[in-house]
């Protein structure tokens, strides 16, 4: 019998909602490597995986199993004291996430209608809030108009694979999605003429067309810096796969504001 995860593979996905955690170990395993699986460089298929909570020391349990942490491919969205009403928050951060048409821009404040305001007993200190934070919880709160919000659409990736250090690059979700959309744009770009030769000139060719979108993708706010590296996209034949170009294209994707620090001058 084929798993759920070998089930959607070939179908193409970008989010996937759970109803409920799946259990530590071998099962969450299984997703994070569907994730890596489906969304390399060969398959692009890229996904997001969002796993609702009701309890926030449940949710940074999850969060900090070894293979959570490092995937940026994980949403724990977590409203403390919503007992039951797991499917449904997986679904309206599910929803929240399909919802914007502008990878980059940040989630802070979006409501998540269809949710029950938790009650009083159950309200978090802004510094429980922050401290799950900073440990990949994506928090809810209940709004100033009552509603469910998102505090911080972040993903679980705090940790390094490779170095095993801490590293906040792909922390906010909008990496995930940003890259993705990215990685898009340019294969669809690449692909409207599929007959190449790999010669110089087609190459300088491709390489234009890379440098055409990314220049889009600035003027967008999706990417930035995209003039001043624009010597370190390239488009080079393989050394040893002669039928092979590889290009590698700059992409400093743009941070949310996530913090205004003030300063009042008092006179």
């Amino acid at each position: 019998m084929s798993s759920i995860q070998e089930t959607i593979a070939p179908l193409g996905h970008t989010i996937i909602a759970l109803s409920e955690p799946p259990a530590t170990g071998a099962e969450t395993l299984a997703w994070i490597q569907h994730l890596e699986s489906v969304s390399d460089a060969i398959n692009q298929k890229p996904a997001i995986l969002v796993i609702p909570f009701s309890d926030i020391e449940q949710a940074e349990e999850f969060a900090a199993q070894s293979p959570v942490e490092t995937s940026y491919r994980v949403v724990c969205v977590c409203y403390h004291g919503a007992m039951g009403e797991e499917p449904e928050l997986a679904a309206a951060m599910a929803a929240a996430l399909a919802d914007s048409d502008d990878p980059a821009l940040p989630f802070n404040g979006v409501n998540l209608n269809g949710i029950t305001p938790v009650a009083d007993e159950y309200k978090l200190t802004f510094e429980r809030i922050e401290a799950a934070l900073r440990k990949g919880v994506c928090m809810i709160q209940t709004g100033a108009d009552g509603i469910p919000e998102i505090v911080r659409a972040i993903s679980t990736y705090r940790v390094n694979p490779d170095s095993g250090g801490d590293d906040d690059l792909m922390l906010d979700i909008n990496g995930a999605l940003t890259i993705d959309y990215v990685r898009k744009v340019m294969r669809t770009a690449a692909s409207k003429e599929r007959r190449r030769k790999n010669t110089g000139p087609a190459r300088r060719n491709l390489r234009t067309i890379f440098m055409t979108e990314a220049l889009k993708l600035e003027k967008a706010e999706i990417l930035e810096h995209v003039t001043s590296t624009a010597d370190q996209l390239t488009v080079v034949q393989d050394d040893n796969d002669k039928t092979r170009a590889n290009a590698e294209i700059p992409s400093h994707w743009v941070r949310g504001m996530h913090v205004v620090a003030t300063t009042l001058n008092v006179y």
